[in-house]
């Protein structure tokens, strides 16, 4: 049996669990508010994929279009990224 990465509810978890230990390990350092602006969209774009793989059975239509933002917010993640790593 094959399992997909991206329909996989522990790859999920764990994801989600990652993005909010480091947002909270970087609250440490009392970075400006800007400086946590690709968290927040590395946060959306875990919480999105986690919430298609929970709703892939009930609804794949809904699950797809989670999945289709999940990866607006990864992009946006990496502008943040590279516009907070220019300034």
């Amino acid at each position: 049996m094959k399992m997909e990465v991206n329909k996989s509810k522990t790859a999920a978890w764990g994801g989600l669990i990652l993005t909010c230990v480091v947002i909270v390990l970087l609250m440490v350092f009392h970075l400006a508010w800007w400086m946590f602006i690709p968290f927040f969209f590395m946060f959306m774009a875990a919480f999105t994929e986690f919430a298609a793989t929970y709703l892939q059975r009930i609804s794949p239509y809904a699950a797809k279009t989670l999945q289709k933002c999940s990866c607006w917010f990864y992009l946006l993640a990496l502008l943040g990224i590279i516009i907070v790593a220019l300034l």
